[in-house]
């Protein structure tokens, strides 16, 4: 999906409350159902539901309404909320063309309000991967699959940790700038992709300075693990900037030297095909000395060894299912490919992404989330109460705003949500109203009184009457 940030002045402060109470709700919801989002917003007078139809018509919510409705982010609306983030902290105020684009990523050239221009990175996990589960969806209903946008958020942070840490170590790398979300801003640099260039002045020289790298890389514990001439940088003087750092594991992993030999062979490769040139030697892993660690740096970071476990074992995931689709036979895919051909004739090309999502939505699973997993929301017949919103998701519900909205107040610490306080007008408003019922009521009550006493006055002059029509009659 193209990130188009035209949409992004015309969204109004309830609409970003609403968008980040979806997030928070997709917490552990595949779909945040709608009262949950109301009460996380916690918006007066039906301002959620009409945030909602905003943000669904500029495309940044898919909504489900087979089992209940609900609705998700979709990958343009994380773009929106990473930007807010950004644009709130004064990273960044305009974005430009876009400059590159990959499998897993998109690229752009972004600026802050100094003409300071940069690199904006938004991590796409998962995009290459919808085409292939739809055609072949029926075989992977019962299989647990990660949600693509905290996928994409881990591969970010791991990129950001290892970014930042290699540049505090003098590596040839981009400055990290700021991180959030799915999204990476960092320097810019002034360089072409090694696969552009077909003539190098120097060609030995610069496979030295890739191996030497490499072997740098190893003496840190790293190995980058995507060593190749799509993720190396050179400039008109010949040196060399490496990129992307998502896949990069340490020198301990198990097969570390597997991917040390084949980030090697990468290179070796590449210079003998485009260049002539075959090198004379080239390192070995047995020959690697760890003399630093990075480990302590990276966490501080922000990705910590629970963050590569669990993004290793998502991988693994992932991994997986792409190995249990090729082992479908070819007849298999070629008539569901048939019967899938037959249903895009009649859909137009804006549709099929959305179609594609709405098919993987019973692959695709949320991930389980411990806390929160007990909470109930109210139904759509309001036959049960509507439960109070967790106290957790609350409270990282009002960080986020705070961020958006440049505010740095503490929030109470204790597990009631903030009362609600009106505005001058809605107080004149109320008080208005409450002399009108004051003036009603007291006008009511003087009538009452008023016939009440009459009644009483007629009864006792009738039965004077009569006592005396009664008195002359007798004599």
């Amino acid at each position: 999906m193209k990130l188009d940030p035209k949409a992004l002045r015309f969204l109004s402060r309830e609409d970003f409350r609403t968008l980040v109470s979806i997030e928070m709700a997709m917490k552990n919801h595949e779909f945040a159902p709608v009262p949950l989002i109301q009460s996380i917003a916690n918006l007066k007078f039906g301002g959620c539901k009409k945030s909602i139809q905003t943000l669904h018509k500029f495309k940044l919510l898919f909504h489900d309404g087979r089992k209940y409705d609900g609705y998700k982010l979709t990958y343009l609306g994380y773009d929106f909320l990473a930007l807010k983030a950004f644009v709130s902290r004064g990273t960044i105020s305009f974005v430009g063309n876009q400059i590159g684009v990959g499998k897993e990523s998109d690229i752009y050239i972004v600026a802050n309000d100094d003409n300071e221009e940069f690199v904006l990175k938004l991590h796409r996990l998962g995009r290459t991967s919808f085409k292939t589960i739809k055609n072949n969806r029926d075989y992977l209903k019962h299989r647990k699959s990660a949600s693509w946008l905290y996928l994409s958020r881990l591969a970010a942070l791991k990129e950001y940790a290892y970014m930042k840490a290699l540049h505090d170590n003098g590596f040839p790398v981009p400055n990290p700038v700021d991180y959030n979300r799915h999204c990476i801003v960092m320097s810019r640099v002034r360089g072409y992709p090694l696969t552009q260039v077909t003539e190098l002045r120097h060609p030995s020289r610069v496979y030295s300075d890739l191996m030497r790298l490499i072997v740098r890389l190893a003496s840190y514990g790293l190995i980058h693990g995507d060593f190749n001439e799509f993720n190396i940088l050179i400039d008109d003087e010949e040196h060399i900037t490496l990129i992307d750092f998502p896949q990069m594991v340490s020198t301990s992993h198990m097969n570390a030297e597997m991917y040390f030999d084949r980030d090697v062979q990468c290179i070796r490769t590449y210079f003998e095909k485009r260049f002539d040139f075959i090198g004379e030697s080239w390192p070995k892993f047995s020959d690697i000395r760890n003399d630093h660690n990075l480990d302590v740096q990276i966490a501080a970071s922000g990705f910590t060894r629970d963050n590569e476990k669990e993004l290793n074992t998502l991988v693994e995931e992932q991994e997986g299912n792409e190995k249990d689709l090729e082992s479908v036979t070819q007849d298999d895919l070629d008539s569901d490919s048939d019967s899938d051909s037959e249903d895009s004739e009649e859909e137009d090309d804006d549709d099929d992404d959305d179609d594609e999502v709405e098919e993987v939505v019973e692959e695709i699973k949320g991930l389980h989330v411990n806390r929160n997993r007990d909470f109930k929301f109210i139904k759509d017949n309001g036959e049960d109460e509507q439960e109070p919103v967790p106290i957790l998701l609350r409270k990282e519900y009002l960080k986020e705003i705070q961020q958006f909205e440049g505010t740095s107040e503490e929030q109470p610490e204790d597990d009631e949500e903030e009362e609600y306080q009106p505005t001058k007008e809605e107080i004149q408003a109320e008080k208005q109203k409450q002399m009108v019922q004051d003036r009603v009521k007291k006008q009511l009550t003087k009538s009452m009184k008023s016939k009440s006493g009459g009644g009483v006055r007629n009864t006792v002059k009738s039965r004077a009457k009569k006592d005396i029509k009664n008195h002359i009659n007798s004599h």
